[in-house]
């Protein structure tokens, strides 16, 4: 029988689609094992896996997954007989898996896997195309009111430049499914006002989707709020979008004693408060921020922070290597050091580090200076990226693989400690040799940027020194962004990433056109630290009431309101011994000593209510606990304060020309940075008539256990 031409075209085109058809193992069975959950890391994913079967995280590497899976005799694959193979049956629960159902018979992943066994369960033969990007659309969405849906698609882009809709064979999952769920499907059901992100994953790469919840959309209605600078633009454009109104202005009490506690860590005087409050200047909260911004309090406070941060007076060094990096951080902020400059100068310190000049244990925070910790402490320190996971394997959540991490560490491979025996001290020291070696590959790694070129190693010169160019650059997508975000938490109660120190594409900020805006105007103002506290400070964002209204009172991530926070642990100490006049004594430092210059070490206040000992990068827990509450109520600290002969309160009552009227209104403003209202006035001259003493006392107590007091609002 003579076959035609167009039967024998039509039958190579047959052929060559059947081919075409074919499962690859890479790209379409791999990614099963990450949308059903096998390969998370509380199933076979874990570092020991599941019941002797362990796969890649997230698919990260795929051959790995593949000799578990198909070679060496593994009998999970059953090649005479398909649908017998464990890798099937399991899942599906046609017999007994711990794990549960993870897919039905009759499923798209059931019958990939099966055609792929069929096919003889091949690996992917070597020019098989590669995924090398994944995306999801839409990436930002706002959905209006409970129960609305959107549905999410997912793209891959693989080395071939083919791009393939990949929407079923990825995982998804809700950052917060208390504001949406999300399907296997990637089908979003909004369930209450707030926002999250859904994150989407599949062979080691991992995207989110911003899924915004708004109760109603804005009507014509909407209070448009007064713009002081580009940060409101940013702030209420959102807030409109999402039909939330922002509260109304704080009152200049709640201003003045606010921004006093969170730039210089103070309560204002009561003379301060007397003027302040007395003025009828407009521009008179514009003229406070730039007092307090000069005060050298402003300095020690975030002297302190960065102290803490950098975790100053651990390791051998302690207290007194604590100390001379406090002391320089404040000296530098004192002169308005550009952070950058900072920044530059503690990657590049070495020296003694109890007599050399500068941060010199500014490393000092490894028990043996080795170069993966130093790539750990330093990415999150100064990048706010954590890639500590691709010290051992590649990141679960982000693009750092292991060739990334110790690329980075090799930049610190010649940094060590050195015994300086006539000192009885150690010194860091940068060496003319040091490799770092890879523990996989075992050849020793060259340095390179996060995201960035591999730098080829020179013993000539310090390679510090093109690490801190390249970080500190205005074209660095990390310095400036994790720095301001840092500083936004610190006066906002939250950071626009959180947590602070947690920059990756599945963790996605809550304003992104603002970070944008805040760290470009830092790197193009020459990271002007004071200028960008400024911004923040004279920004009608930082200076609404902390009052919620209807519309934000769920509020907890746009900013439409203050959020009350504790105060820190400093802070509470010093204005209670501020208010109390009886002062705080630290051991080790002299009297007059204020908590916000303890460099180092701690007392049990301030432990008691927040300090870190920095033995790790972490932020501050400002929850209260019943040890605290307990403290204050009955503690020892605080009554000897209260009753001490020498205290405030004993003056004022033996000073004649004082009426109780007057030391009421003394104790509020030095308290509260307000005159007590008429009720709360009556009520203690009422008090005061039966017994002065015991009522001032009482009110003192009543007043430091207060809300009022503990919280700046």
């Amino acid at each position: 029988m003579r076959i035609s031409s167009i039967t024998v075209l039509l039958l190579a085109i047959h052929a060559g689609a059947a081919e075409k058809a074919k499962s690859s193992f890479v790209n379409d069975v791999v990614p099963i094992f990450t949308m059903s959950g096998c390969a998370n890391a509380n199933c076979h994913g874990s570092i020991r896996g599941q019941n002797g079967f362990k796969l890649s995280l997230f698919g990260y590497e795929p051959k790995l997954d593949y000799d578990a899976i198909a070679a060496g005799g593994v009998t999970r694959i059953n090649l005479r007989q398909p649908e017998e193979s464990l890798i099937l049956r399991k899942p599906t629960t046609q017999i007994a898996h711990g794990g549960g159902f993870r897919f039905a018979v009759d499923s798209l992943q059931y019958r990939t896997i099966l055609e792929w066994i069929k096919d003889g369960a091949p690996y992917d033969p070597p020019g098989v195309a590669r995924m090398e990007s994944l995306s999801v659309s839409p990436e930002e969405k706002i959905l209006i009111g409970a129960n609305a849906e959107l549905q999410l698609r997912a793209t891959a882009g693989y080395s071939d430049g083919s791009a393939r809709d990949v929407t079923s064979m990825v995982q998804y999952s809700s950052n917060n499914p208390d504001v949406v769920q999300v399907s296997a499907a990637g089908k979003v059901k909004a369930l209450q006002p707030g926002e999250t992100a859904v994150m989407v994953r599949t062979l080691g790469k991992a995207v989110a989707a911003r899924i915004l919840v708004a109760a109603s959309a804005p009507g014509k209605a909407y209070p448009r709020a007064p713009r002081h600078n580009y940060i409101d633009e940013h702030v209420f454009s959102k807030l409109e979008r999402l039909n939330i109104a922002p509260s109304p202005l704080a009152s200049d009490e709640e201003f003045l004693r606010r921004v006093c506690l969170d730039t210089i860590g103070l309560l204002p005087t009561e003379q301060e408060a007397r003027d302040f409050l007395a003025s009828t200047d407009p521009g008179k909260r514009v003229q406070m921020i730039d007092r307090l911004l000069a005060r050298r309090e402003f300095s020690e406070l975030w002297a302190l922070k960065f102290a803490e941060l950098f975790r100053a007076g651990t390791r051998e060094a302690g207290a007194k290597g604590g100390k001379i990096v406090y002391d320089w951080l404040r000296r530098s902020l004192m002169a308005n050091k550009p952070y950058d400059r900072i920044a530059t100068e503690l990657l590049l310190s070495q020296g003694s580090h109890l007599f050399g000049k500068g941060p010199s244990s500014f490393y000092n925070i490894s028990f043996d200076s080795n170069a993966p910790d130093h790539a750990v402490n330093i990415s999150q320190v100064f990048l706010g990226v954590r890639i500590e996971c691709a010290k051992c394997h590649n990141h679960p959540w982000e693009k750092w693989t292991q060739d990334d991490f110790y690329g980075f560490a090799a930049f610190f491979a010649r940094l060590g400690i050195k015994e300086v025996y006539e000192n009885d001290e150690n010194a860091t020291l940068y060496m003319v040799d040091g490799k770092l070696t890879h523990p996989k590959t075992k050849q020793v790694v060259d340095p390179k940027y996060l995201d960035g070129d591999i730098v080829k190693d020179d013993e000539e010169r310090d390679m510090r020194e093109d690490l801190a160019r390249w970080m500190t650059s205005p074209k660095n997508p990390f310095f400036a962004r994790a720095f301001v975000n840092r500083v936004w938490k610190h006066f906002l109660g939250r950071g626009l990433v959180e947590e602070v120190d947690d920059f990756r594409v599945t963790n996605p900020p809550t304003n992104p056109a603002l970070l944008d805006a805040m760290a470009a105007d830092f790197a193009g103002h020459g990271c002007d630290f004071r200028r960008l506290v400024r911004q923040i400070l004279n920004s009608r964002t930082y200076q609404l009431s902390s009052a919620p209204n209807e519309s934000n009172k769920n509020d907890a991530a746009n900013y439409s309101r203050y959020f009350m926070r504790r105060l820190m642990a400093e802070a509470m100490v010093d204005a209670v011994s501020e208010i109390t006049g009886v002062p705080e004594k630290f051991a080790g430092y002299p009297p007059g000593t204020r908590a916000m210059q303890v460099s180092s070490g701690s007392s049990y206040m301030l432990s008691t209510f927040g300090r870190l000992n920095r033995d790790i990068i972490c932020e501050r827990d400002q929850q209260p606990d019943m040890v605290q509450t307990m403290h204050l109520i009955s503690g020892d600290t605080l009554h000897r304060k209260i009753v001490a002969p020498n205290s405030i309160a004993e003056q004022w009552l033996k000073d004649s020309s004082l009426t109780d009227e007057q030391i009421l209104d003394k104790l509020w403003l030095r308290s509260l940075a307000r005159l007590p209202r008429p009720d709360e006035k009556q009520k203690m001259l009422s008090a005061m008539a039966a017994g002065r003493k015991a009522a001032l006392q009482d009110a003192l107590w009543a007043i430091l256990n207060s809300k009022e007091f503990l919280y700046n609002h």
